[in-house]
């Protein structure tokens, strides 16, 4: 058996384009894109949903820190400015309680002055205290 091989010209045969096909692939665009969009839509508000979840519990937990934090220095605050600390860090920096004869009292914007704990018979007199604002 001999094969012969026959030469077909296929140059002069023209492809018509299905209508039909066409038709039936702009609908499921038609319908395939709408669903697509919602889908990709919800999967990046639910991926939203979950980043700010994560985010509002790392700010819970960063208020947590500060709010101890601020606790933390105002009781140290607090332990600082007690009347015993205050003394006992006088006493240790090398001050002596005032003397209630050297205590100036200044009213207003430093007019005048007046001496607290003056003797029961002596008024209250202004004190010579140099005004920065008057000449010399």
């Amino acid at each position: 058996m001999y094969t012969q091989k026959k030469s077909i010209d296929n140059v002069h045969i023209v492809r018509e384009r299905d209508r039909q096909r066409l038709r039936e692939l702009l609908a499921v665009f038609a319908l395939g894109l709408p669903v697509g969009l919602f889908l990709l839509l919800f999967t990046w508000q639910n991926l939203e949903v979950i980043r700010l979840g994560h985010e509002a519990t790392r700010l819970q937990q960063n208020r947590k820190e500060i709010e101890q934090e601020n606790k933390r220095l105002q009781f140290e605050l607090d332990r600082l400015t007690a009347l015993e600390s205050v003394e006992k860090q006088a006493v240790k920096l090398g001050f002596a309680p005032a003397d209630p004869q050297a205590i100036v009292m200044v009213s207003g914007a430093g007019v005048t002055a007046r001496r607290v704990g003056a003797a029961s018979g002596e008024k209250n007199q202004p004190s010579r205290q140099h005004d920065p604002r008057r000449a010399p």
